[in-house]
């Protein structure tokens, strides 16, 4: 298991590999729960997924909002954590960090999230706390050294990747949920996340609350 690390959004954007849109069950009759386009999507906001969206990608999950451009925007799973820490998927000497699923888009590649720019030259800021990305060299000597520690940074295998209004799109069908980032501990994994974070559901969503999480099978 090995991977290339991408830190740059330039390069990012440059090599998209979009998913599929994501798709809410055919059955349900979903036209007034879904959530009008009052949003502006912006850098540090997190998405909730609907409870009935069929794409096994993004059940229940929770995604941080790390970019967003006229190119596209990218994102990270907060809830989806793997059985790798950093050794089994880096060379060399590494602290024993969790490794996290950030989406189904370039699933070899590294990414990581974290509050420490004066450490890491070249971040990108998310909301001017949290930062992604950065130089990868100095990453690693800071962690080596002891001056990045677990609570500073997260690591995510792959990302979520949207085309140019394709996330305004799914919102308005209904597939996600916006709320302030600042409700989101985005730096520790969380197992609960998605059960915590309905009560921060817009009054339009609320009716989601009870829903399970394979809706289909009940």
């Amino acid at each position: 298991m090995g991977f290339e690390v991408l830190a740059s959004s330039d390069r990012l954007f440059a090599r998209y590999s979009l998913r599929s849109s994501c798709k809410l069950m055919d059955y349900a009759k979903l036209e007034d729960m879904a959530q009008p386009n009052v949003y502006r999507i912006q850098r540090g906001q997190v998405l909730l997924a609907h409870p009935l969206l069929e794409d096994h990608n993004f059940q229940q999950s929770v995604i941080l909002l790390a970019d967003h451009d006229t190119q596209g925007t990218v994102g990270f799973v907060l809830n989806d954590p793997t059985e790798y820490l950093l050794p089994d998927a880096l060379e060399g000497s590494w602290p024993s960090l969790p490794l996290h699923v950030g989406g189904p888009v370039d699933h070899d590649s590294l990414f990581y999230v974290h509050c420490r720019p004066d450490l890491i030259p070249g971040s990108h800021s998310i909301d001017g706390f949290l930062y992604w990305g950065g130089e990868y060299d100095a990453m690693r000597e800071a962690l080596q050294s002891g001056q990045l520690q677990a609570g500073h940074i997260r690591f995510f295998a792959g990302y979520s990747g949207w085309s140019p209004q394709q996330l305004y799109q799914e919102i308005d069908e209904g597939s996600w949920a916006v709320i302030p980032g600042n409700t989101v501990n985005c730096l520790s994994y969380q197992a609960d996340l998605y059960q915590t974070l309905k009560g921060h559901l817009p009054p339009d969503f609320r009716l989601w609350s009870n829903a399970p999480k394979e809706p289909h099978l009940n």
